[in-house]
């Protein structure tokens, strides 16, 4: 029997299919949420919980229930209309959830309506359906298929260090502090056409506090994750990041070079964030403290959830006063611009709504450094922006293309630079420090007193995406 005929006979024949009309409620939705999110839910608890959620449970419920409405002489006529009506129904639910949409009540009540006043006229055709849904599948599975061929294909050699900077040994032991406020655009940008803000008065306080401001800093690639990567392992990944299961969050907060060093000169090391999203695909933390459970962090968007960063700062620095500490604190302030068109107000709306979330951030930024002064008047303090606010595109999606505009591409990688050495020797350490994935190998050279470390700086070169989340396709943005 060729494919035409199996076609024809699955379409034709008398046999109903409810498992499968489960299954395939949930297998589409599943592979396609895989396939554009597999860095965020790549881990084996992700893979058992949406196993049984989008495929054990559908298939299940629908078999248990169809032969329960079977058992009905006069509901029997009816059966194909309620197969219809649940792979409709069903996987828009779950198309819903994949895209973190919420659907209310009586949405949810219209769309049955409305699918159960058509399956009186379509009944008939629920397995052409689930057909269809097992083709629209194939693109989805094949990308899944090649991001773990390419995964294990992958070369983890960037990550190795070009020197002896894993075995420095610190001549200063100050407690670090690694302020990371998300999206914070570097001064630069904020004087310019596109933001047109003055954080003039920030910045003398900065000042004032005896930080060292960086105007015209940028980070090397253009989202968090990326940028982190390379941050955390003072090395230039040019995307090509991931190999053998081990991505952007499980290098972030893995045992990375700046973790390896701090913990070889005996320091305790903490990572306190806003909100769970390095923990999304629930990495291995090598952070002697986390202030997230792993159990605490969502199956579904971990932007969800929220701890107030501060109060758990506070905590920790008034019960570590005797230890060496090395704090990287995630703060989701000012953020950037919205990342989708839909969910987009426009370039200046956009503007304004950044504007506003960078004031309440310099606010956030005074309670934690002033609070740290107090309690910690000898230590290094870093603010140190992942990448810039985006201000000027619509959204952060419209970023990844082949862009020329130099204004533009400053606006994506622009980013705030401002640490507090509490000692004027920086100076013979930081004139090169103009990028993000050296900022750490400047700071361990002060540490320990060696020079020799700069000279492996990585080029202060930002790369960005041709198109959006294909990492295959970067480009020079910034030499």
């Amino acid at each position: 029997m060729n494919l035409k005929e199996k076609f024809n006979y699955f379409i034709n024949n008398d046999k109903d299919y409810p498992a499968a009309v489960g299954f395939l409620s949930g297998f589409y939705p599943l592979v396609f949420f895989y396939s554009n999110n597999f860095e965020d839910i790549n881990s084996l608890r992700h893979l058992v919980y949406f196993s049984f959620f989008f495929l054990i449970l559908p298939s299940l419920s629908i078999f248990l229930l169809y032969h329960l409405f079977i058992r009905f002489e006069k509901l029997l006529p009816y059966r194909r209309h309620l197969l219809f009506v649940i792979i409709v129904e069903l996987t828009s639910v779950y198309f819903s959830q994949v895209y973190f949409l919420t659907i209310k009540k009586k949405m949810l009540l219209g769309l049955l309506i409305f699918v159960c006043f058509f399956s009186f006229k379509l009944y008939k055709h629920y397995k052409k359906v689930m057909v269809f849904i097992l083709l629209l599948s194939i693109i989805p599975v094949f990308k899944v298929s090649k991001i773990i061929y390419d995964n294990l294909t992958s070369s983890a050699s960037w990550q190795q260090q070009p020197d002896h900077i894993l075995n420095t040994s610190f001549k200063k032991r100050p407690n670090i502090y690694y302020i990371e406020p998300d999206g914070y655009a570097s001064d630069t940008n904020l004087k310019g056409v596109l933001y047109r803000f003055d954080n003039s008065e920030f910045d003398g306080w900065l000042k004032d506090k005896k930080f060292t401001l960086y105007n015209d800093f940028r980070s090397n690639y253009e989202s968090t994750l990326t940028s982190n990567s390379s941050c955390f392992f003072m090395k230039h990944h040019f995307y090509d990041m991931n190999s053998d299961f081990k991505y952007s969050r499980d290098l972030i907060t893995g045992n990375n070079p700046v973790l390896k060093i701090f913990k070889r000169n005996n320091y305790k090391t903490f990572f306190l964030t806003e909100r769970p999203y390095l923990l999304a695909n629930y990495p291995n933390i090598e952070y002697d403290y986390c202030n997230f459970e792993l159990d605490q962090v969502p199956y579904f968007n971990a932007f969800e959830t929220k701890r107030n960063v501060l109060s758990d700062l506070k905590h920790q620095i008034v019960n570590n006063k005797t230890s060496n500490n090395f704090f990287f604190i995630e703060k989701f302030g000012p953020n950037h611009i919205a990342v989708y068109k839909q969910g987009s107000s426009g370039i200046e709306k956009e503007r304004i709504k950044y504007i506003k979330r960078l004031q309440e951030t310099n606010i956030w930024l005074k309670q934690t450094i002033g609070f740290i002064e107090k309690e910690d008047p000898n230590a290094i303090v870093i603010i140190g922006a992942d990448h810039g606010g985006f201000v000027g595109f619509s959204n952060t999606l419209e970023a990844s293309k082949k862009i020329s505009d130099k204004v533009l591409l400053k606006s994506i990688f622009g980013a705030k630079l401002a640490i507090k050495w509490n000692d004027p020797k920086h100076s013979h350490y930081d004139s090169k420090l103009k990028t993000s994935v050296n900022l750490f190998r400047v700071l361990f050279s002060f540490l320990g007193e060696d020079k020799s470390l700069l000279k492996k700086l990585q080029q202060n070169n930002s790369y960005n995406l041709s198109e959006p989340n294909d990492f295959s396709k970067i480009y020079l943005a910034i030499e």
